[in-house]
């Protein structure tokens, strides 16, 4: 078994976790846009300017989306078993393209969670968003998965994603989820 087989095996989401992950409703944009704002807001503010309605729209978009086909995008919440607290939320859309491939690119969009947690918690929940997001892309059959991170501290999140098989340059990780046709 390889370094990313074991750090699977090791996180893979599990009925004895504290947590559970469930598709977002319309009744959580409220705590995710809270979260974003406390936890995530302060990274881009200097550089974009922030429009809660705008963010509150792009969320409730993206659970209609969900409702109505699954494999438009995904928006998962990781909600606290015992309290119900929003732990964490994970994001991902597809149909993104480069210039030069005609490969569809499923992008994560956001990855938030509580700063609060512990971080062995974090590491646990990330890593169960990127199992979220490679399972998602299989199932649409979407053959590549880009994640990025706008947050300044950021070298854990990556060396995340290396131990997880996917190539990092930059601040862009990519991974190939569906295997190229021979021909």
């Amino acid at each position: 078994m390889n370094k990313s087989q074991l750090l699977v095996q090791k996180y893979s989401p599990l009925p004895s976790d504290p947590w559970q992950w469930n598709y977002a409703q319309y009744a959580d944009i409220e705590d995710m846009f809270t979260m974003a704002k406390q936890h995530f807001e302060r990274e881009m503010s200097d550089i974009f300017t922030i429009n809660d309605a705008s963010y509150k729209y792009a969320l409730d978009l993206a659970t209609s989306h969900q409702r109505h086909n699954l494999a438009h995008e995904q928006l998962l919440v990781c909600r606290d078993k015992s309290t119900n607290k929003l732990l964490a939320y994970s994001w991902i859309g597809r149909g993104h393209r480069t210039p030069y491939s005609n490969d569809e690119m499923a992008e994560a969009r956001m990855a938030h969670m509580d700063l609060d947690l512990s971080g062995i918690e974090r590491i646990h929940i990330l890593v169960q968003m990127m199992i979220y997001w490679e399972m998602w892309c299989e199932a649409c059959r979407i053959p590549v998965l880009v994640s990025t991170s706008i947050r300044s501290e950021q070298a854990t999140f990556l060396k995340l994603h290396e131990r997880l098989g996917f190539i990092v340059r930059g601040a862009i990780a990519y991974k190939r989820i569906i295997p190229k046709e021979k021909k």
